[in-house]
């Protein structure tokens, strides 16, 4: 039987050739985090990408959570997780199109995994069947409903503040970083470099703090810096580029949408030079990604608004703990974790003692 050729289909996130212009232009700014420097610094957490990372490396995404929450502790970093909400309206396409990819990667590796049992095929050529199916696993992975409720529990349990936002966390993320209430952001998304947070941590793999390879530090005044652009250059830039809010519209290579935006000083500019007339969604994206219409109750709903105002302010109302479920991981999903690193669960990101959550909060979450 022959074997069919697939391609793995792959939709871009965030900033399309972001990471590429970065190493080309600003190769200054890639340093490995120094983790000791984050030392008692609130760092936010894009959370919902750390799940997807668990389940495209075959971890449990409440067996990698934990180690990521225990990591922090050991280098007394406050982890802030937020969680996404309803996506917006203008991300809809860009969603279309990702479902439709997902769609299509299943049906190829159904494919490709009959070809595996009934084939005739040499050595070399399932070697690369194998590979191609693991790819193709990667684009299907999807995180549901449980296992974020899960993820929940165990941040609940072990008394870690989390948050829930009402639409993307990439907007309260970026919020928060630009009030000065986050000192970095942990994510996997690029996005937030062009929502103004000022240093990001990006893990390439299943990565935790403390490990010496696998993550990059992004400092955005540094890459504005070295690459000459103030940061409104450079949010426009990042637009003309291609990102979620602009999945049909025209975009521009990398160095292109640099020299563009460099020497002729304005996104509207740059696509007069190219004959695009209908310039909404570009500016629409630009106050997406800027905030410059977002509001407090739009953000998130009253009852996590008082959370963090509570937590910010050290008091006690603001988290729990729940030691007999952090005791029922440790004998199932745990029970492989070092001893150590899992009694740091049991302590509290807040410095006031700790006391149980009034119920209607706990209903919030």
């Amino acid at each position: 039987m022959p074997i069919q050729q697939n391609e793995t289909t792959y939709l871009p996130m965030g900033i399309r050739g972001l990471t590429g212009w970065i190493r080309w232009a600003a190769p200054a700014a890639i340093r490995a985090p120094n983790w000791s420097s984050y030392k008692n610094k609130r760092v936010g957490i894009d959370i919902l990408g750390f799940l997807y990372k668990a389940k495209a490396n075959n971890i449990l995404p409440t067996v990698y959570i934990a180690h990521l929450i225990a990591k922090c502790r050991q280098y007394n970093i406050l982890p802030i997780p937020v969680f996404d909400g309803k996506p917006p309206d203008e991300k809809r396409e860009t969603i279309r199109l990702r479902t439709e990819a997902r769609l299509k990667n299943d049906q190829k590796r159904k494919q490709l995994s009959t070809d595996l049992e009934t084939a005739t095929m040499t050595h070399d050529q399932r070697e690369t069947v194998e590979k191609e199916l693991g790819n193709l696993a990667i684009g299907s992975i999807y995180v549901t409903t449980e296992e974020r409720d899960e993820v929940k529990r165990l941040l609940y349990a072990a008394g870690v503040i989390f948050l829930n936002a009402n639409g993307e966390a990439d907007n309260v993320l970026a919020y928060l970083a630009r009030r000065g209430e986050l000192d970095a952001v942990m994510t996997n998304d690029m996005d937030l470099l062009a929502r103004g947070v000022s240093n990001l941590l990006v893990p390439e793999t299943a990565g935790v703090p403390g490990d010496t390879k696998g993550w990059i530090s992004y400092d955005l005044d540094t890459i504005i810096g070295e690459a000459g652009l103030t940061y409104q250059q450079f949010l426009e830039m990042c637009v003309l580029m291609g990102c979620d809010y602009t999945s049909k519209a025209k975009s521009l290579p990398y160095k292109v949408s640099y020299f563009n935006i460099k020497y002729k000083g304005t996104l509207h500019r740059t696509l007069q030079s190219i004959h695009v007339k209908d310039v909404a969604p570009y500016d629409k994206a630009l106050e997406m990604l800027h905030g410059r219409h977002e509001t407090v109750d739009g953000l998130m709903n009253e009852k996590q608004w008082l959370k963090w105002s509570l937590w910010l302010k050290g008091s006690a109302d603001a988290i729990s703990t729940e030691t007999h479920y952090l005791d029922e991981l440790r004998a199932k999903e745990l029970k492989e974790m070092d001893a150590m690193e899992f009694c740091t669960l049991f302590q509290s990101d807040s410095l006031a003692a700790v006391s149980p959550m009034p119920l209607e909060v706990r209903m919030t979450m």
